[in-house]
């Protein structure tokens, strides 16, 4: 069963939100998300110092993530999972000081979902670390949630001095003059609002990309896995230092219930969704497989943590015992 969303119900969804931030009804968030709480989680992966760091919040309807799925279906596994019919997403952003650069891959939502979201400077602030710091950014793929924070509220750059990094076919896909998100199920005018988003953004960093091809070394100790689907060129990203490494999923799965169980379960927003899919399925299953460190975007804060087949199918995420020191 495909769900065909309305605009309405659209924009209370994770990009859906951003884009809707840009228009004159600008969504604003029933929830408003607090700052009480530690925002940054720091780790090591064998010489490298980690920090996972919370851009936010982005409040959900768990439909947008279930596309294929029954009402029944949907419900079985909010109930399973204790979660309601709107979901909280975090939005974990990953900084890596590998000791010589510092890396950011992604960017979270800047000023496009403020108040929930957008607070990934102030929390570099509370680290001690300005934008200027930052030497690269690897962008996973040009979604608002992923690519707004690119750009402070002027329009200049807000890491003026990183360089970026994105592959070639996600670059090119959002660039050329006729876009094609035909499978995503929203309205005309919305994905027109997805598209302007990335051009603005990737427009503004244009004369600083480097453009990434196939299974390769970005920078040394991060390497692109290919992973489209979800857009034309989303990368997930393996970082290694020494002996340790971590697998960077980005939005191959959102959530730690609905598509991790059911990796067949598709988004709304995905622009190839058989492809997402298969992609989902191939990227957990080697990382279960392995028994490898995962780090995820949308899961519950910091987003680290482990996968394990589950016996009905799909996988269960088993997070990180949390540490006391880093």
């Amino acid at each position: 069963m495909k769900a065909k969303v309305s605009r309405r119900t659209f924009l209370t969804s994770a990009i859906g939100a951003a884009i809707a931030a840009t228009v004159p009804f600008a969504w604003k968030s029933r929830v408003v998300a607090r700052q009480n709480n530690a925002q940054f989680y720091r780790f090591k992966l064998g010489d490298f110092q980690m920090t996972s760091i919370g851009d936010g919040v982005l409040n959900v309807p768990a439909k947008v993530f279930a596309g294929n799925a029954s009402p029944a279906q949907l419900s079985e596994v909010l109930q399973q999972g204790f979660q309601s019919e709107m979901l909280t997403l975090n939005c974990n952003i990953l900084l890596v000081d590998t000791g010589t650069q510092k890396v950011l891959i992604d960017s979270g939502s800047g000023l496009l979902t403020d108040p929930t979201a957008g607070k990934l400077i102030g929390n570099l602030q509370t680290l001690q670390i300005q934008p200027t710091d930052i030497d690269a950014i690897i962008i996973t793929h040009a979604h608002a949630d992923h690519v707004g924070g690119l750009l402070d509220k002027s329009g200049a750059l807000a890491f003026p001095q990183a360089r970026y990094y994105i592959s070639k076919a996600e670059y090119d896909f959002w660039t050329n003059p006729d876009v094609d998100l035909s499978n995503i199920q929203v309205d005309e005018k919305t994905k027109q609002q997805f598209i302007s988003i990335a051009k603005k953004c990737l427009g503004a960093i244009q004369e600083k990309v480097t453009p990434i091809e196939g299974e390769r070394e970005i920078l040394p100790g991060f390497y692109a896995i290919p992973a489209p689907g979800h857009t034309a060129g989303q990368l997930a990203i393996r970082v290694v230092s020494g002996d340790a490494s971590m697998v960077h999923t980005a939005d191959v799965v959102h959530t730690h219930t609905i598509n991790l169980w059911n990796p067949s379960w598709q988004p709304i927003f995905d622009a190839t969704p058989d492809q997402a899919a298969t992609t989902r399925q191939e990227i957990l299953s080697a990382i279960a497989s392995k028994r490898q460190l995962m780090y995820a975007y949308h899961f519950p804060f910091p987003g680290i943590g482990y996968l394990r087949p589950r016996s009905r199918g799909g996988f269960e995420w088993e997070p990180v015992r949390w540490q006391f020191e880093s």
